[in-house]
């Protein structure tokens, strides 16, 4: 959260590109800190997803927005192959830079065809 407001003040509680930064920084951080007790990558990955979907179910949103979430959550488990081995900074940097690409969606159905991008709604 720090991170998020560092880099984007209150708008990353938005639906909107802040906000799919926060979500695939979140779950990057959660499996470089699982990864500090477990050395497995793989369960780091699935208990973060696990950790983060139950967040999503805690946390009702609009069905759209809990898609976005859920999708950007799913994404950030995608990059973090390419940002394992970066420090913060980096993984801070790289994560901007996709936010910053991210697409615009309408509907659900819109995600299928997105599994490697962050995705926002407004």
């Amino acid at each position: 959260m720090n991170i998020a407001y560092k880099e984007y003040g209150s708008r990353h509680h938005l639906s909107n590109k802040a906000n799919a930064f926060r979500h695939a920084l979140w779950v990057t951080l959660i499996i470089k800190k699982c990864l500090k007790w477990r050395n497995n990558e793989e369960m780091a990955k699935a208990w973060a997803k696990e950790f983060t979907d139950w967040h999503e179910k805690f946390s009702p949103n609009k069905a759209l927005a809990k898609a976005m979430d859920l999708h950007n959550n799913r994404v950030g488990i995608l990059y973090f192959e390419s940002i394992k081995n970066k420090n913060e900074a980096e993984i801070v940097s790289f994560l901007k830079q996709k936010a910053s690409e991210a697409i615009k969606i309408s509907t659900v159905k819109n995600l299928e065809q997105l599994e490697n991008n962050l995705v926002y709604i407004e």
